[in-house]
Parts: C-alpha cells; structure tokens; sequence
C-alpha cells in the first residue's frame, strides 16, 4: 500500500520545488543534477502540496493518504507559470531506498510499483510497457502509462505520464515526466531534452 501510495504521488503531482543557478539543479548530497529549458519554470513546495490537494483518484481513501503521506521531491520543474489553465507539462525527479528491492532489476522495480494503479487513476491504460534503457550511463526502466486526470472543477485532462526508475548503490531514483497526451500544452521532445541533461553520480 505506502509503494503504491509513494508511487502514485510521483506520477500525478506536477510540481514540487528546488532550484540552483537560473536554469540548472544540483543536488551534490545525492549526486543529482539536471537541466531545465530556459523556458521552463521551477515550482515551490506550496505549489506541490497545493496541486497535489486538487488532483482526484478513484479511490477516496487513496487520496487521503496520497496527501497525509506526499513527500518532497529533489525537483520539479514546468513549462509554463502558474496558474496555468490546463495540463501543465512537468518533470519531477525524487530518490527512494531500495530496501529488499534487486538494484539488478529496475524493470521488476517499475511494474511492482505500476501494478496498483489501475485502480487509482480514470482511464488508466499502459501506453508502452516496461523496458530496459538507460539515464546518465546507469541501467534503468522506462514505461508510459496514458490515464485522465480530474481536478475539483469537473474537467479531465488526457494525461500521459513518463517514468524512469533508475537504481544506485542502496537506492533508486524515480523520474516522471508528464504533459497532455495531444501534446497541445507541450513536446515530448522537450522532455527528451531535459531526460538527456539528468546527471547521476555513480
């Protein structure tokens, strides 16, 4: 239940907060940095807890405990300034233990913690399963899942939501990425950018 929980607040919040010169994060504690486009904004603390409070699941008592249990990511950055009147395309990186978890395997990893979310999100499909690759030299996993996200004014968003679990040492990185799936707010070759620029200190 808490890796579900854990992992349904990473996909759906787009924002969290942290940021070092104008365009660039690093975080020298965890041996993570990565890059922003110019044009892209870092969000704050109050702005992750803020979205996270408006977004909907399924599941009412996962929503309460998405809430009471969200933790900070290391960063999140947008493309565009809120408040913004739509799918505000997002990029948010956060760093987990492993714990019983094989560092050998992040595919195991990424759809140990997908599996649940069926149940939590409208719509919710996997658009492209999990598969092998690999963020800053590191092995790690990919998948793409396709869901709708419902805010408090009744409206939906078709949202498609990119996650890379990336282990190392006792721990894993997670990154997600998400924008509309009509690609009407933003480019996937934006977040291909900023994917490219994810510097992990091996």
């Amino acid at each position: 239940m808490k890796k579900t929980i854990a992992l349904a607040t990473m996909i759906a919040t787009s924002f969290a907060f942290g940021q070092d010169t104008d365009n660039s994060f690093n975080n020298p504690t965890v041996g993570f940095s990565v890059t922003k486009p110019s044009e892209w904004q870092f969000a704050t603390a109050d702005q992750h807890m803020e979205n996270l409070s408006k977004m909907f699941v399924n599941d009412r008592e996962m929503q309460e405990a998405m809430q009471k249990y969200a933790t900070a990511p290391l960063v999140v950055m947008m493309r565009y300034p809120e408040p913004y009147d739509d799918l505000n395309p997002s990029f948010k990186a956060n760093i987990k233990p492993l714990g019983n978890l094989s560092p050998d395997d992040p595919i195991a990893i990424i759809n140990l913690m997908t599996g649940p979310m069926a149940k939590i999100f409208k719509d919710f499909k996997i658009a492209k399963p999990a598969s092998e690759t690999t963020v800053s030299g590191l092995k790690a996993a990919h998948i793409s899942i396709h869901y709708s996200l419902q805010i408090p004014d009744g409206r939906e968003f078709p949202t498609a939501s990119d996650l890379w679990i990336v282990p190392r040492g006792k721990f894993f990185f997670v990154l997600g990425a998400g924008t509309r799936q009509d690609g009407k707010t933003g480019s996937r070759e934006e977040i291909e950018k900023i994917l490219s620029s994810v510097v992990i200190e091996k």
